[in-house]
């Protein structure tokens, strides 16, 4: 009975609708949704240039920070184990631990550093429960901001 349903149902929607229209309009938003991606990376990149103050570089990619051991990483490169500046996780003698901010060196766990036209937010991570290993992640903006609660 509702297999029956079903069927007029759909024989009724493949009638009514105009196919070409919906194929125009599916490809028409899958290009308009791929250039927005594409846009969006390269307009943030111009954006920090022109907020740089015109230098005509883009700011140093290396993060001015010492955290107590390695960067964050889960096993895909430096800071792959943060999210932004803050601590996530770190993958250690083969085990991914949860990090947490470590508060021994300073007593926010985070500071601020000024570089290449910006500044570096970067926090110290205290990993695993008890701790088993520490790391730190950074995050580059063009204006210092205080480190939300």
């Amino acid at each position: 009975m509702i297999e029956q349903r079903i069927k007029v149902v759909s024989e009724a929607l493949a009638r009514a609708m105009n196919r070409r229209v919906f194929l125009r309009q599916a490809g028409t938003g899958v290009v308009a949704g791929v250039t927005t991606l594409a846009l969006g990376s390269m307009l943030s990149k111009s954006s920090a240039l022109a907020q740089a103050g015109g230098k005509g570089k883009l700011p140093d990619q290396n993060p001015a920070c010492s955290p107590p051991g390695p960067y964050c990483n889960i096993g895909t490169g430096n800071l792959s184990g943060c999210r932004g500046s803050h601590c996530f996780q770190h993958l250690y003698n083969g085990t991914v631990y949860s990090c947490n901010v470590y508060y021994q060196y300073y007593p926010g766990g985070c500071w601020t550093t000024a570089n290449s036209g910006g500044y570096w937010t970067c926090c110290d991570c205290s990993c695993g429960q008890p701790r088993v290993a520490t790391c730190g992640c950074a995050q580059f903006s063009l204006s210092p901001a205080p480190l939300p609660e």
